[in-house]
């Protein structure tokens, strides 16, 4: 008689679950090959339907992943802030006619800064298995490479854009880095403005994180107190950056 153990049906039950794969994409223009494992890989391009933020990207980076991929067998629903209530309804669908579904962001890990928390709140309610791949982050990358406290931190977003609110809320993120690391990001395009604001409202004594383009090939990751990057002011440019500011 061939063993089976006691949970052997619960096992079972929790195989046939219809599974959500929260898959990473890259931050910088490395080829995905070089960043992903074949297993993770195998993970992203084996899914027949995917919640995306921009398809025409998505199909671009599954072509990178596999030049072979059937990508006009694949199923696509693009989820972004200008979509409106039709994309509920298309993902509903989804969800009934798939078993196996990819979430992905544009860059980096799903459902940090975006709306994909909504799709995997939907996939708890159906009893749907959450399998999350692992891949970058330019929020946790630029943390652990900061020196600043990672034991207690906050991704802001977008700071304001009127100059007296940027400010006051440049002084309260400050307030609040005595005791959590305070992480934020600009439009590429304003980097350098941003930049110039920060060493202006700071205190010299504040320590100030700029990573730009990470795991790129231009990657640049400095922190030091406003004091001294008064010194040692450097021009940002264009490029994807993430900023922070602690004790």
């Amino acid at each position: 008689m061939q063993f089976c153990p006691k949970n052997s049906a619960k096992i079972m039950q929790e195989n046939s679950r219809p599974v959500l794969y929260l898959c990473p994409t890259p931050i910088s223009e490395r080829h995905p090959n070089l960043i992903f494992s074949r297993d993770n890989i195998s993970k992203i391009i084996d899914n027949k339907a995917f919640i995306v933020e921009n398809i025409k990207t998505t199909r671009r980076f599954l072509k990178k992943l596999d030049p072979e991929i059937e990508i006009d067998s694949i199923q696509f629903v693009e989820l972004n802030k200008h979509k409106d209530n039709q994309t509920n309804s298309e993902i509903i669908e989804l969800f009934k006619h798939h078993n196996r579904i990819g979430l992905m962001s544009e860059a980096g890990l799903p459902c940090i800064a975006d709306p994909g928390n909504l799709v995997v709140r939907y996939a708890h309610s159906l009893n749907w298995k959450v399998v999350p791949i692992d891949g970058p982050s330019s929020i946790i990358l630029a943390l652990i490479s900061s020196g600043l406290n990672g034991q207690s931190f906050k991704f802001n977003g977008y700071l304001p854009l009127e100059k007296d609110k940027k400010k006051t809320y440049i002084l309260q993120l400050e307030k609040e880095s005595s005791l959590t690391t305070q992480l934020f990001i600009e439009a590429p395009y304003r980097n350098d403005s941003l930049f110039q604001d920060l060493l202006q409202i700071l205190h010299p004594q504040t320590f100030l994180l700029i990573a730009s383009d990470i795991q790129g090939e231009k990657e640049s990751i400095r922190c030091m107190s406003i004091a001294e990057w008064k010194k040692n002011q450097i021009l940002i440019g264009k490029t994807p950056c993430m900023f922070a500011i602690g004790k």
